[in-house]
C-alpha cells in the first residue's frame, strides 16, 4: 500500500463521515419528517455509494494485511448494510418493502456486531485504532439492537418520543465511529517510507481516480445543499404549523379517555359553539362527529384547524375529536407497523354515549400517516363511518367491497415519493368495482405535500356535511 491508497481512503471515509453527520443532525431538528424531503431519496442514494468506496478500501485494507476474519465479516456487514439500503431506498421511492425494514435492520445489525467481535478478537486487534473501532462498533450495535427490539414489542403505546430521540443521538454517534479507521491510517502513513510500496494503488489508477474523487465531493455537495435547503423550507413550515397546532390546542378541551386494557388516549375535543353555549340549534338535537387523525401528536389536523375557525364552527357545527398520535405509532394501515385504532374506536363510541352525536354522521379524515388511517378505519369499521376524505394514503383493495357504501373523496400527488399513488388508485378502483361511488382527486405534478390544493377544491366541506348513513 503506498500513500495514493490512504489518501483516497481516508477522502472517502471523510466525506462519509461528514455526509452521516449532516444526515444525523438534520434527523434530530425534523425527526422522522426527514424522510418526507422530496430530494432525500436521491442523498440517500449518493451517501451510500460514498460510503461503500469508502467500504471497498477498508475491506482492501483488511484484505492486503490479511486480516482473514476481519476482511469476511466485514464483507458481510457491507453486503447485509446494501441489502437493507436498497430496500430503504425501494420504500422511500415506491412504498415497497415495508415489511422487510426492521427484518434487514436487524440482520445488519447482528453482522456489524459480528464484524466489531474481528476487529476486537482477530488479528486486527493488535492496530489499536481498529481495536477501539471494534469496541465502538460493539456497544453502539449492541445499544441500537435493544432499542429496536424494545421499541417493537413495547406495548405502552403512549410514548412521548424518548425512544426516538435515543436512536438520532445513537445514529450521530455512530456516524463518527470511521475517524478512528482515519487514525489508523494516519499513524500508517506517519510510518510510511517513501520507498515502502508493497502493493495497491499505483500511479496509473491515480489519475481517474483523482477524477471519481472531485465527481465524488461535488456530487455530495450539491445534493446536500438541496437536501439542507428544503429541510429549511420544513422546519419553517413545521413551526408554521406548530403555532395553528397550538391554536387548535388553546380551543380545545384536552381530555384523557382509557380504554378497556387501561390503555390511555389523550385527544382534544372542540364542541360545536351553540352547545358550548348552551344553546343547542333548533333544527337537529344531535351534530355530526370529525374525526380528524394527525401524522404526528396533533400536527396535521388541517380539516379541524379549519373548522376551529369561528366562521366555520358557525356554518358547518360539529364536535372535532383529534386523538393525539405518539412517536412510534400510527392509526393503522401501515404494514409493521403499531397502531391505536382499538383505542380510538373505543373512544369514538364514549364520546357517543357522553354527547349529542349522531352516530349516522360521524366523518373520518387524515393526510399521510391520518390518510392511511382514514382507509384503515373504514375498512376496519365500515358501519361506523358516513364519509371519509383520506390525503396521501394507502388503502387495501381486499376490503373495497365492505366500503362501497361509504362516502369517500380521496386525494393523492402524481409525483408522491412518500405514499405510493398506486395506494388511492387502487383503492378507489377496487371501491368502484365493488359498485361504489367515491369521488377522486390526483393532483398533476404535485408531490406529498399537497393540503393547499385539497383545501381549495370547491365545495369540500358542503359534500362533506351533506353525507349521512341510511
Amino acid at each position: 500500500m503506498d500513500k495514493s491508497f490512504y489518501h483516497f481512503a481516508n477522502f472517502f471515509i471523510i466525506l462519509s463521515v461528514a455526509a452521516s453527520v449532516f444526515q444525523s443532525t438534520i434527523r434530530i431538528m425534523l425527526g422522522p419528517g426527514i424522510f418526507s424531503l422530496e430530494s432525500f431519496p436521491i442523498w440517500f442514494l449518493v451517501t451510500s455509494a460514498v460510503t461503500l468506496a469508502g467500504s471497498y478500501y477498508m475491506l482492501k485494507y483488511y484484505y492486503l494485511r490479511q486480516y482473514r476474519a476481519t476482511f469476511y465479516t466485514g464483507t458481510i456487514a457491507i453486503l447485509t448494510g446494501l441489502i437493507h439500503a436498497g430496500i430503504v431506498y425501494i420504500m422511500l421511492t415506491s412504498g415497497g418493502l415495508v415489511s422487510y425494514v426492521m427484518p434487514t435492520l436487524l440482520i445488519s445489525v447482528g453482522a456489524n456486531l459480528v464484524y466489531a467481535i474481528s476487529l476486537m478478537f482477530s488479528r486486527a486487534r493488535k492496530k489499536i485504532w481498529l481495536k477501539t473501532a471494534g469496541i465502538s462498533i460493539f456497544i453502539t450495535g449492541l445499544a441500537a439492537g435493544a432499542l429496536f427490539i424494545w421499541g417493537m414489542n413495547v406495548q405502552e403505546v403512549q410514548l412521548d418520543g424518548t425512544l426516538e430521540k435515543i436512536i438520532q443521538r445513537l445514529s450521530l454517534l455512530g456516524s463518527l465511529i470511521p475517524l478512528l479507521y482515519i487514525l489508523n491510517f494516519m499513524l500508517e502513513l506517519k510510518e510510511l517510507k517513501e520507498n515502502s510500496v508493497h502493493t495497491g494503488t499505483h500511479k496509473s489508477e491515480a489519475a481517474p481516480m483523482s477524477i471519481v474523487v472531485i465527481m465524488a465531493l461535488c456530487t455530495t455537495l450539491v445534493f446536500g445543499v438541496l437536501v439542507a435547503t428544503e429541510a429549511g423550507s420544513a422546519l419553517y413550515w413545521q413551526k408554521q404549523n406548530a403555532k395553528k397546532t397550538e391554536a387548535l390546542v388553546q380551543l380545545s378541551d384536552t381530555r384523557t379517555f382509557v380504554g378497556s386494557r387501561g390503555d390511555t388516549l389523550q385527544y382534544l375535543l372542540l364542541k360545536p359553539l351553540d352547545y358550548e353555549a348552551g344553546k343547542p340549534s333548533n333544527d337537529s338535537s344531535t351534530y355530526p362527529l370529525v374525526v380528524n387523525l394527525p401524522y404526528g401528536g396533533y400536527e396535521g389536523a388541517e380539516i379541524a384547524q379549519i373548522l376551529s375557525v369561528s366562521h366555520y364552527r358557525k356554518h358547518y357545527p360539529a364536535f372535532l375529536f383529534i386523538p393525539y398520535c405518539p412517536p412510534g405509532s400510527g392509526w393503522g394501515g401501515i404494514p409493521a407497523y403499531p397502531d391505536i385504532d382499538t383505542l380510538v374506536f373505543e373512544a369514538i363510541v364514549a364520546l357517543d354515549q357522553e354527547f349529542p352525536i349522531d352516530t349516522n354522521r360521524r366523518y373520518i379524515t387524515g393526510i399521510s400517516r391520518g390518510g392511511y388511517g382514514s382507509w384503515h378505519f373504514i375498512t376496519t369499521r365500515p358501519q361506523m363511518f358516513a364519509a371519509a376524505i383520506p390525503v396521501c394514503g394507502v388503502g387495501d383493495p381486499r376490503f373495497a367491497p365492505d366500503v362501497a357504501n361509504v362516502a369517500v373523496w380521496a386525494f393523492h400527488g402524481e409525483e408522491d415519493r412518500n405514499v405510493p399513488v398506486s395506494g388511492s388508485r387502487e383503492m378507489v378502483a377496487a371501491m368502484k368495482k365493488a359498485g361504489g361511488d367515491p369521488r377522486y382527486t390526483e393532483f398533476k405534478n404535485e408531490g406529498h405535500n399537497i393540503w393547499h390544493l385539497v383545501r381549495d377544491s370547491p365545495g369540500l366541506l358542503d359534500w362533506l356535511f351533506a353525507q349521512k348513513r341510511e
